[in-house]
């Protein structure tokens, strides 16, 4: 039976052959690229490491979409990894806040190799607070009475030591105004204070911290600064100070790569946070504005803006 043309007809063959010229016309995507990005951590038994792991597991979830296929590289911590971001041999790090405003700017350990003005951030990551832990008698109430105290300062040079300072300056207290200023690590600096042996002792690290929670609980040694969520025991809230870990790149990091990543992280926060207990609290707005010392790279902020965030 031969066909015969119809308005029907005619009405359906438009619709195909004019979708399919629609169809047609549009533009192909090129295809993704697969390619590398090493994630410079710290030691393979430390907190970065598994945290930069972390990292790398939400953004290889995607990686059909942007093809980077991230990588961990175990190091020995932020000094190593800026080496290595100078360099090139690596794309990403996890740094710690105050390495990455030194860096930045050329001072301190890296006053030799001079400013890194190509320092991006990306994502603002855990935070290590700063402690003081008192003796269960002590009169000290606030960071004032420090002075003319026995004070556990740290090790110079070390982190501990830098916050020790600040906490002390803050207050214009010089080391030579303690009664004593001793450089303990954190078990002997418990064990001092229940021991009566010094008032106070400044602490820092990733909380809760073993020692200290047993301090609390065997001899009654108190924290004149520290956020109560970290220790059972603490009936309050007290501000403290702290370092943060950054993840951060060179501006030479594509926008594309820096987009794809910071999405990957900030864009599904839950199962993020449920990777490690040192990442269990932190939140978007937190990510994208904490201690993001170096100028944000323009991937990330566009993906910032998107969404609304500072």
């Amino acid at each position: 039976m031969p066909i015969r043309k119809g308005p029907l007809l005619a009405a359906v063959m438009a619709a195909v052959f004019g979708s399919a010229a629609v169809w047609a016309a549009e533009p192909e995507l090129p295809p993704v690229q697969p390619h590398v990005l090493g994630v410079g951590s710290g030691e393979v038994g430390g907190a970065y490491f598994p945290e930069a792991g972390a990292v790398c597991r939400m953004v290889n979830r995607a990686r059909a979409q942007h093809g980077i296929h991230c990588l961990v590289e175990p190091t020995s911590g932020s000094g190593a990894n800026l080496a290595a971001l100078r360099s090139g041999d690596l794309q990403l790090a996890l740094i710690q806040s105050h390495s990455l405003a030194e860096a930045l700017a050329g001072k301190g350990a890296f006053a030799k190799d001079g400013p890194f003005p190509d320092l991006r951030s990306l994502l603002s990551l855990h935070g290590e607070p700063v402690a003081v832990l008192l003796a269960a008698n002590s009169k000290i109430k606030t960071a004032a009475d420090l002075k003319g105290k026995r004070v556990n300062l740290g090790r110079p040079g070390s982190y501990q030591r830098l916050l020790a300072d600040a906490v002390l300056s803050a207050e214009s207290i010089k080391p030579q105004d303690l009664a004593a200023g001793l450089e303990m690590d954190v078990a002997k600096s418990v064990k001092a204070l229940c021991d009566n042996h010094v008032d106070a002792a400044v602490v820092t690290g990733i909380h809760p911290i073993a020692e200290v929670q047993e301090g609390l609980d065997d001899c009654g040694i108190t924290l004149l600064s520290i956020g109560s969520e970290d220790y059972q025991g603490l009936k309050d809230d007290v501000p403290t100070i702290g370092l943060r870990a950054v993840l951060v790149a060179s501006k030479s990091l594509s926008d594309a790569d820096a987009y794809a990543i910071t999405k990957a992280v900030a864009g599904d926060v839950e199962p993020f946070d449920a990777m490690h207990p040192l990442l269990s609290t932190l939140h978007r707005k937190q990510m994208a504005r904490e201690t993001l010392v170096a100028p944000i790279h323009d991937g990330a902020m566009r993906y910032y803006k998107e969404n609304g965030l500072p």
